[in-house]
């Protein structure tokens, strides 16, 4: 027979599509490093310590819907029975589930041999309502625009079962490989977004779903379509599985030597997927929405991450947009406040954030964008550290050198590296107390603070004077400052999102809720009544990638060789700062961990933002109209926000919403612990 890589090899030599099931059969021979992952187990066990939720996800709330996971043990598990994997496929794909179990899109891993293959199929899907609060029935995303139209096509009817299974419990299986907080996120990620059109992970899928997906309609048709993959790889040389395990898990397809000087400040992220290097870049375009007689564009920026709208029509016309697609570009800025100053110069008194699809970004731009909202109020934005060893110990060792100024100076003079840029993470004296006030040195910095099992450091809010380039500007970006007029009352604006919003986004959201009072309205989610929270992306702080601590190790014991520091008493940062065989599997930007909690203001339980439930003030869904209709769909928003009759069944006023009784904090002086 065949070998199953030797099968790709010859695919590959005419075309860059080939069956899903070729290239799940050459995956499936690739032989298990059984030697090799027990020491990348052990490698990631002291990387994923860095992770800020590590121990808390042990103990999580009880209305965390997928309960607690010990990390260290179910590395453990896997570890000890390496000898029952089939193929190193499984193993890394056992590993990867881990990070999805924790619903939490800032923590993942993708080593090299998941990322050869992206797998596809030639459809997507969503769900539309007949009146935006009813429940919704699930169409192929090819038959909405007749659906809208009214010339409905005889194979436009509800998709019933897919591949032979109730086509909801489908999706609800393969969503669980989605890194979202609830399950209302993972079914919208699986969906074809309303504005951009963007593919969900029905269509650009996660992992092997099968040869073929057949659709079964209500009316009682039938469609299969061919599940396929895409590569960029080379598989000249490859033949079989060992030889495949040669090519792309020794090192060729991770990068190694990494310094931790690109540490600039505000490392949000996005969610990150396995890069589809055979497809259309997935980039920030300019964008046009489409039905455009219901509004008009007033401002956009060169890339379309933010852009303006004026709604047209009797009860709208001074109903404003502000779409923002991603909180990144330098013309950020400068768009949002062309656009604020053209609302006020034009009287619009009401304004929809339209959050739909941000994953994140900058959040010095999302703190530029609440400052320039309200320009009265000061954003809160706090966030603390596992206090745990090997980040204590390098910490120890830059206080000590920043304490001894000859040794700072020196530093910076022979290496060519401010001291506070190279170690940002421990420079407390770039960071501000909960109260806004300097911290005293190290000690106060560091506590330790112990919440639900584990030590943090005190909480910590980021120096948003201009005159500090450390702790969260980004170069050459300065905050808006100065007296200027607050464009919109808060009790005017509404977010609209499609609670995919996370990371950067779950800043602003926070911010808008719980300082300015904002209250919002969500979209999608399960085919049930009830709330549905506004954010399901990750509510976390700063991410880095995982090779990113082998370096800082490497880099603390070298600067201690250099100065004559006392070493750090951290058996484990030496044991990472030979982390060898985790840096040639994983040793590339989409394996990352999340460094940061970040907490609400007020909450004196500490609990980080990921495991507070925050449902949204109202919920509705799609119609054909408003997901081919930008304008319909801020028409629809603003209708419910001011209208919950128009929301869906029993999704208002839940006590974690404005509307359902949470207050919140406001711009005043925090109270509480550290």
């Amino acid at each position: 027979a065949t070998e199953p890589c030797a099968e790709v090899s010859t695919y590959l030599a005419g075309s860059k599509r080939l069956p899903a099931k070729t290239a799940w059969g050459c995956l499936q021979s690739v032989p298990v490093d059984v030697e090799g992952n027990k020491k990348l187990i052990d490698e990631l066990k002291l990387a994923w310590a860095w992770n800020s939720e590590y121990v808390y996800l042990k103990n999580t709330p009880k209305d965390w819907e997928y309960g607690s996971i010990d990390i260290e043990s179910e590395l453990d598990k896997i570890k000890n029975g390496l000898g029952d994997f089939k193929s190193e496929y499984d193993v890394q794909r056992a590993i990867q589930a881990i990070t999805y179990k924790t619903g939490n899109y800032h923590f993942n891993y993708v080593p090299d041999i998941l990322q050869v293959f992206h797998w596809r199929r030639d459809i997507g899907v969503m769900q539309l309502s007949t009146d935006g609060k009813s429940l919704p029935k699930l169409y192929r995303d090819t038959d909405i625009y007749s659906l809208a139209r009214g010339s409905v096509r005889a194979s436009a009817s509800e998709i019933t079962k897919i591949n032979d299974e109730d086509a909801y419990t489908y999706l609800a299986k393969i969503g669980a490989w989605g890194q979202y907080i609830d399950s209302d996120g993972r079914l919208n990620k699986l969906f074809t977004k309303s504005d951009s059109q963007s593919q969900g992970t029905f269509e650009s899928q996660v992992h092997y779903e099968g040869p073929t997906t057949k659709l079964t309609f209500a009316n009682g048709n039938e469609t299969t379509y061919d599940n396929f993959v895409g590569t960029t790889f080379d598989f000249d040389d490859v033949t079989d599985g060992a030889s495949f395990f040669q090519a792309f898990c020794t090192g060729t397809s991770s990068i190694i030597g990494h310094s931790p000087a690109d540490n600039s400040p505000g490392r949000y992220s996005d969610p990150v997927q396995p890069p589809k290097k055979d497809m259309p870049s997935l980039d920030v375009v300019k964008r046009q929405l489409r039905g455009n007689t219901g509004y008009e564009m007033v401002v956009q920026d060169e890339r379309g991450a933010v852009t303006g709208y004026f709604l047209n029509g009797d009860g709208y016309e001074d109903v404003a947009v502000l779409k923002v697609f991603t909180f990144s570009g330098m013309e950020f800025q400068a768009t949002m406040k062309t656009f604020l100053e053209q609302c006020i110069a034009q009287k619009k008194q009401k304004l929809i954030i339209d959050l739909r699809e941000n994953g994140g970004g900058s959040p010095s731009l999302f703190l530029d964008m609440f400052m320039q909202l309200f320009p009265e109020q000061v954003p809160f934005s706090a966030q603390r550290y596992r206090a745990e060893e090997q980040w204590v110990a390098i910490g120890e060792t830059v206080s000590e050198i920043w304490n001894t100024p000859k040794w700072a100076a020196s530093f910076e003079r022979t290496r060519g590296i401010e001291l506070n840029n190279n170690w940002r993470y421990w420079a407390y004296w770039h960071f501000v107390t909960v109260k806004g006030e300097n911290f005293k040195d190290w000690n106060e910095f560091v506590g330790p603070f112990e919440f639900n099992g584990d030590n943090y450091t005190a909480t910590s809010r980021y120096n948003m004077s201009n005159d500090d380039r450390t702790s969260i500007r980004v170069p050459g970006f300065y905050f808006i400052n100065g007296t200027r007029p607050t464009p919109f009352d808060a009790k005017n604006i509404v977010m609209f999102t499609d609670a995919l919003c996370g990371s950067a986004c779950a800043g602003i959201h926070e911010e808008l809720k719980n300082i300015a009072g904002v209250r919002s309205v969500t979209v999608g989610g399960r085919p049930k009544s009830g709330p549905m929270q506004a954010v399901t992306g990750s509510k976390g702080g700063e991410v880095r990638p995982i090779f990113s601590f082998p370096s800082y190790a490497k880099s603390i014991f070298s600067v201690v060789t250099y100065y004559s520091v006392k070493t750090p008493s951290s058996t484990k940062l030496a044991q990472i700062a030979n982390a060898t065989q985790l840096q040639m599997r994983a040793g590339d930007q989409h394996s990352r961990i999340q460094t940061q909690d970040k907490l609400r203001k007020g909450d004196t339980t500490a609990t980080p933002l990921e495991f507070i439930y925050d449902a949204a003030d109202c919920r509705i869904f799609y119609t054909a109209q408003s997901y081919v209709d930008s304008a319909a769909a801020y028409k629809q928003v603003w209708d419910a926000f001011t209208d919950d009759t128009k929301c869906v069944e029993g999704s208002t006023k839940h006590k974690s919403s404005i509307n359902g009784g949470f207050v919140p904090f406001g711009p005043g002086e925090r109270r509480g612990q550290n």
